[in-house]
């Protein structure tokens, strides 16, 4: 099989990736909380119940896996069309969704992302369920890179894309 074509279209897709992801991941925190009963607002960067409302036991978890879990779906979905139909525009899902979560893993340095509070609360111990999430997605990122022939240039600029669009998310969030 030959090597997929990486060009400007593929950078771009990328670069969608990364504001859909970070979209339907908190919208993912959101509808649960709406679910739950909740009055909740939502950013690009973050998702809450309005006023500050204290979440504690099941509502807290279910709200806090929704993001997660539908990141992973998207990254299981990327996954399939990779491996199905060699799609190079699903990688770039799968790039950003890994790309996400391990972005999330090393903010837990400053304070507990997602994956870091539900395991937590799993009583798995603070890096339990982020090592697992990030290692596993990487995992699928790795296999999907080698079916399509991707060499590490393309892996290390999307590296340095995403490093640079997920800066700029979480900075014109903050404002």
């Amino acid at each position: 099989m030959a090597t997929a074509r990486v060009g400007g279209t593929f950078y771009l897709t990328l670069l969608v990736a990364v504001l859909l992801t970070f979209l339907v991941h908190e919208a993912a925190h959101w509808l649960a909380g709406v679910a739950l009963g909740y009055d909740m607002v939502a950013s690009l960067n973050g998702a809450a119940p309005r006023g500050g409302s204290f979440l504690v036991g099941r509502d807290e978890f279910l709200l806090t896996a929704a993001g997660p879990l539908i990141t992973v779906v998207q990254a299981l979905l990327a996954f399939h069309l990779v491996r199905s139909r060699k799609l190079l525009p699903a990688y770039a899902f799968l790039f950003v969704a890994w790309f996400m979560r391990f972005a999330a893993a090393f903010v837990s340095l400053m304070h507990p992302n997602d994956e870091a509070r539900m395991s937590l609360a799993l009583g798995w111990g603070f890096w339990t369920l982020p090592a697992v999430v990030v290692l596993a997605l990487l995992a699928l990122t790795w296999m999907a890179s080698r079916q399509l022939r991707l060499g590490w240039k393309t892996n290390a600029a999307s590296y340095l894309l995403c490093s640079v669009a997920f800066a700029a998310v979480v900075f014109l969030d903050a404002r």
